[in-house]
């Protein structure tokens, strides 16, 4: 089997590649960037110490990372969309998504911070995961043959 550039298995090697290089680089850009802003929202890093620039970095670097991963593994997007299995992608979906902003929400953020983090989620999996799919279903080819 020869491996195609949007086969499933260059896709992983895509998403293998593009997970630590997007992850990183929103991190260490809000590390860069975060310390400017305590002067004016001083509840970014109420301790003093750091720390909670460090969480948001890491937050923004997952959730970066994340997204990096669904649109590597649902590539091209120029495909058809996946008619079978969609019911079931959009529950799966639907149970990733509470049970991530439950999680999220048992860390002690504010609600309009769960929310926001429960729409990006749901955005991300409905243009990428539901619409598209991981598998591509092989095409059956119509031939027309002339007697």
């Amino acid at each position: 089997m020869v491996m195609s550039p949007v086969s499933l298995p260059a896709r992983v090697v895509y998403t293998v590649i593009a997970v630590p290089l997007t992850g990183a680089a929103a991190f260490y850009s809000c590390m860069g960037i975060l310390p400017e802003f305590t002067v004016s929202f001083p509840q970014l890093d109420p301790g003093g110490s750091g720390y909670g620039i460090f969480k948001i970095a890491v937050c923004v670097g997952v959730g970066v990372a994340l997204t990096a991963a669904l649109l590597t593994l649902t590539l091209p997007w120029i495909r058809h969309r996946e008619r079978r299995g969609r019911r079931v992608r959009m529950a799966f979906s639907a149970v990733l998504v509470v049970a991530a902003a439950v999680v999220f929400a048992d860390q002690g953020f504010r609600l309009i911070y769960d929310l926001a983090f429960a729409a990006w989620l749901t955005y991300v999996m409905a243009y990428t995961f539901v619409r598209y799919g991981l598998i591509d279903r092989p095409r059956r080819s119509r031939s027309i043959r002339s007697l």
